[in-house]
């Protein structure tokens, strides 16, 4: 939500835990850093979740790199509190996450990245149907609370077939509030990383089909990882497959072609663009691409050389406001890079290449999801601790329409949303201030009066 103050945080935590129903957990499941709050950025720790959440266990995750939680929660998961030396050096697995003082005393934070979050979700209770669509309504209503009105999914890790068909339950039975457009996610994310898999990969791609909902919830693509050796790469790391590797790669993306697939990938250094790519091309000399609006995604780093090969094939971006939230490997980075360091990503000349393009934000784990608040950043430059991270800005008209316009295009759905016009939807959104005349520092305070999806009042009055 773009929050920037610690104490606001614990308050929104407490405020919630005090909303829950008795054995409820109090869960937050990324998308905040503590590097974002002005001020105070230390851990949250054991005694203040123990306050906030005394009734009941809480985890609260920080993006995908480390977590914190009560000493309900520790219970829960049979972790000792305290634990010697060799208790502790032994530890085997959500317990080696764990970090202790001197004296053997959980901190209460988790560190392990993602597979500590893995290893935690499989921990978490179960939930049933009822409650899985009771949180999604939820979740819908929080949506429109923003602004939102449509959510391109690219289904990058921990997403159920499951969850989508409820989703597609819901739209059938009431209608949804929020437009879901989400991609084909060939298996599990941690079976995307071998040889063996491929085949698997293959024939669930030549047995599922695009298209196939309408414009309240639809399949549209294959994404964002479908086979991680090839392609998945980091800000600081490039990816630099095998040539068996490089083939899977090569036979997925055929396979989707030849099925009239789009396809979504996440690349985000110039050295592993420039391999897809080649693939890509590849590909492209047997199955026209052009109409099928390949893109990529997380390519903070792509260049313009990398601009120009996806321009002649009809590819186009998708880039992410991730770096509002000021992450600590941010602070890395730009150590490492310098200057150069306040371009990542390029939007400035993204937006000048005259490629297609959208802007967005990442995954709710990954990333805040506040319009206004990536419309700020885009915009000014800034995190949300008030530091500037970004010397690359557009103007308000420019981020809007990528915002907007661009993203319907992304989702194949131009004729339909992303402007007010005769023929259209009808989705759109009453703000309390002009976006285009207030100080641009306001832009990320921007609260929706009302929210319309299809012409009907979803949230809000007038």
């Amino acid at each position: 939500d773009g929050v920037s103050s610690r104490i606001e945080a614990l308050t929104i935590l407490e405020t919630k835990a005090n909303e829950l129903a008795d054995n409820e957990w109090l869960m937050s499941l990324g998308g905040w850093t503590e590097n974002q709050f002005i001020g105070n950025q230390a851990d949250f720790t054991l005694e203040e979740l123990d306050e906030v959440a005394s009734d009941r266990p809480a985890f609260i995750q920080s993006t995908y790199d480390h977590a914190f939680g009560n000493t309900r929660w520790f219970e829960e998961m049979d972790i000792p509190i305290v634990a010697g030396f060799e208790q502790h050096r032994d530890a085997t697995g959500l317990s080696s996450y764990v970090v202790r003082d001197e004296t053997g005393l959980a901190t209460g934070r988790l560190n392990g990245g993602m597979p500590m979050v893995v290893s935690a979700i499989e921990r978490f209770p179960v939930v049933t149907a009822e409650r899985q669509e009771l949180a999604i309504k939820e979740a819908f209503t929080h949506l429109n609370s923003i602004g939102l009105t449509s959510v391109y999914d690219p289904a990058g890790a921990g997403i159920k077939g499951d969850s989508y068909l409820r989703i597609k339950s819901l739209s059938e039975e009431t209608g949804l509030t929020v437009r879901i457009f989400y991609t084909l996610s060939p298996l599990s994310f941690e079976r995307r990383t071998t040889p063996n898999a491929v085949e698997e990969i293959i024939e669930e791609i030549r047995t599922s089909r695009p298209f196939q909902g309408n414009e309240e919830v639809d399949m549209i693509a294959i994404g964002e990882s479908y086979y991680s050796p090839f392609h998945r790469d980091s800000l600081f790391m490039p990816t630099n497959p095998s040539e068996e590797d490089f083939q899977a790669g090569k036979n997925i993306l055929s396979v989707a072609a030849q099925g009239g697939w789009s396809v979504q990938t996440h690349s985000s250094r110039p050295e592993t663009i420039d391999i897809l790519l080649d693939a890509i091309e590849e590909v492209n000399q047997q199955y026209p691409l052009r109409q099928l609006r390949w893109s990529i995604t997380h390519a903070d780093m792509v260049g313009r050389s990398q601009i120009d090969r996806m321009r002649h094939l009809g590819m186009n971006l998708q880039m992410r406001s991730i770096s509002v939230l000021f992450q600590p490997r941010r602070g890395v980075l730009i150590q490492q890079m310098g200057e150069a360091g306040y371009h990542v990503p390029p939007l400035r000349m993204i937006q000048e290449s005259g490629i297609p393009w959208g802007l967005g934000t990442d995954g709710t784990k990954a990333a805040q999801i506040n319009p206004f608040v990536t419309l700020w950043w885009a915009v000014t430059g800034l995190a949300l601790n008030g530091e500037l991270v970004l010397s690359e800005t557009l103007s308000r008209e420019e981020a809007l329409i990528a915002h907007t316009r661009s993203n319907a295009y992304l989702m194949f759905q131009e004729a339909n949303i992303g402007s007010i016009r005769p023929g259209f939807l009808a989705d759109l959104v009453v703000l309390d201030r002009d976006y285009l005349t207030i100080s641009a520092t306001e832009i990320k305070d921007i609260q929706a009066d009302a929210t319309f999806v299809g012409g009907k009042l979803v949230w809000g009055s007038l």
